[in-house]
């Protein structure tokens, strides 16, 4: 045995194999968990703030054709520029509504990318467009002669489908065709329903571009590359692996393709390329009742809640757009007590109204400020509404219809607020028609033996406000409420000597702003235009020599608009 050497062998490959697999799951798992994370980062963060400067751009574009409609009927002053620059404003507000929409848009499709790749992603069937969608050129700039779009039929009907794929697919299609095919040369986007299939193609066609022929070459395994993950045939025909190349784009449209239950395939042809998308639609079954005209029936209260100051005007549009005026309208989250005993208000209320149904909306995220950072918090609008639910007789809970808003549109997300709440309401800037559309199959299926109830209003005046998209007719804040704002600016103003003002002007600046946003709000027929300007003229970093004596003008002028629109009581009470 001196002699001996044993010598064991073990063939620990597969042990390797196995160490290597779980380490890629775990980077897979940590991936997936991080870009989760910075959806939902970008949803609620990054959309929340482009839906409020695109209510700002809709404000002040509101504000500019205020301006113009002064031109137009011979309105003249010193202080108003020329016709031709407020139409120029005019022009460039739109294009400023257009890019933020746009940019929106990419937010969002950015993050349905990330759902998609790990295959989170759940279809959100909903109404959509193909005519709208097909005429957008996806942030490329074009001739006016080189983009076509022919439909068949003219014009496509409505479908019931994803927006958010169908925007990626074409999208893509469009981006690809103007940077790779010839530059300069045509793109022609040719789209076809088959009504009795039920199926939609859509063909994005190019003339050839660079490397043409080399792409030509590959025959069919140039379609599988193209679509394959991280693979890029570049200009040459060479292939370049990169995991992170731009090639995944291609890979990204096939899985949304797939969702919808179709395909896509690109044939590189001697004259053209063509890139083909088809999948099964159906076509929007339309409410029995006209959405244009929809209002909730008379005695639904609506009932909001949420942390920020410009949602909760939102809010009240979006209950006047839905059919409920002001007095029935009940706005909550202006302060750290709202929130906290929102639970215990709406049980209340319920049961204070035994009759009344119940239209109520919570924010998801509603945060509590308090005096040291310490003390903030932030608590969950769904999980109050489940508590109120929970804590609600039966009878008192089928008279509600209770939705949570939220930017956050995850599936986990929506499971959770279906789960909690009848049913989620994104947040999407506001159109009358949209508003409608949103509220309509909800209430209905919420009350289906009510849903033939209609409003007291009369057709004519329920399809003037079904009409309007500016709300300078309808009244967002109440005399009370403006009545108030000159009672605060006075105390910023007034009673401080001069050194005071010059340290709070910049206070009193952004009062003399929500003010003027608050006036024109209510700016039927032109009545405060003077108001207006006057409080525009102040705009500076200093208060002017003469404020006092415009601000005193200011106040009167609203002072005396509102008082006779509210009791003495209330006046004397705020004055």
């Amino acid at each position: 045995e001196e002699n001996a050497v044993v010598i064991v062998v073990r063939d620990v490959s597969e042990r390797y194999r196995r160490f290597e697999a779980e380490k890629r799951f775990v980077f897979e798992t940590t991936a997936r968990q991080k870009d989760a994370e910075a959806n939902r980062f970008t949803r609620h963060e990054v959309k929340n703030g482009l839906l409020a400067a695109i209510e700002i751009c809709g404000n002040v574009r509101e504000q500019v054709s205020a301006d113009f409609n002064l031109f137009q009927k011979g309105f003249k002053h010193d202080m108003l520029i020329s016709e031709e620059s407020v139409a120029s404003r005019v022009e460039n507000v739109t294009e400023l509504d257009r890019t933020l929409h746009e940019v929106l848009d990419i937010v969002l499709a950015e993050t349905m990318a990330r759902d998609v790749i790990h295959e989170m992603y759940v279809p959100r069937m909903e109404r959509i467009d193909v005519n709208h969608i097909l005429s957008q050129m996806r942030g490329f700039q074009a001739k006016n002669d080189q983009f076509t779009v022919v439909c068949r039929p003219s014009p496509l009907p409505i479908f019931l489908s994803d927006q958010g794929l169908f925007k990626c697919i074409h999208g893509n299609a469009i981006r690809n065709a103007i940077k790779y095919g010839k530059n300069g040369g045509n793109v022609t986007v040719e789209a076809t329903y088959d009504s009795e299939k039920g199926h939609f193609k859509m063909d994005v066609v190019n003339l050839p571009g660079p490397g043409h022929e080399k792409l030509m070459a590959l025959g069919s395994r140039a379609s599988e590359l193209v679509f394959s993950h991280g693979t890029r045939l570049h200009k040459d025909s060479g292939l370049e692996k990169n995991s992170h190349s731009a090639g995944d784009g291609a890979w990204i449209i096939r899985k949304c393709a797939k969702i919808l239950g179709g395909n896509v395939d690109i044939q590189f042809e001697e004259t053209r390329t063509v890139f083909s998308f088809q999948a099964p639609v159906k076509v929007y079954d339309a409410p029995s009742r006209d959405v244009g005209t929809f209002h909730l029936p008379p005695g639904v209260w609506g009932i909001a809640i949420d942390d920020s100051k410009i949602q909760r005007k939102l809010l009240r549009r979006f209950f006047i757009h839905a059919g409920i005026q002001e007095n029935r309208q009940v706005i909550l989250g202006h302060n750290r007590d709202e929130i906290s005993s929102f639970v215990e208000f709406i049980i209340d209320f319920v049961k204070r109204h035994p009759d009344d149904l119940i239209f109520l909306i919570a924010d998801e995220n509603l945060e509590m400020e308090g005096s040291a950072i310490s003390d903030h918090e932030t608590i969950s609008g769904s999980e109050c509404i489940k508590r109120i639910r929970s804590e609600l007789d039966p009878s008192q809970e089928r008279r509600m219809l209770a939705l949570v808003r939220s930017a956050n549109d995850s599936p986990d997300d929506l499971a959770l607020y279906n789960s909690r709440a009848h049913g989620y309401m994104p947040k999407v800037p506001l159109r009358g028609i949209s508003v409608r559309e949103m509220v309509s199959p909800l209430w209905t299926k919420r009350f289906p033996k009510r849903a033939s109830e209609v409003s007291n209003e009369s057709d004519e005046e329920m399809s003037r406000i079904a009409s309007i998209e500016n709300l300078r007719d309808l009244t967002l804040i109440s005399p009370a409420e403006l009545l108030a704002d000159l009672k605060e600016i006075d105390n910023l103003c007034v009673k401080n000597d001069s050194s005071e003002m010059k340290d709070k002007w910049p206070v009193i600046w952004d009062k003399l702003h929500q003010l003027k946003g608050d006036i024109q709000s209510v700016n039927v027929d032109d009545e405060f235009s003077d108001t207006i300007i006057l409080i525009e003229a102040l705009r500076g970093d200093s208060a002017p020599a003469d404020f006092m004596s415009k601000w005193l003008r200011i106040r009167s002028h609203v002072f005396s608009h509102f008082c006779s629109r509210s009791s003495d009581e209330n006046v004397n009470s705020i004055l």
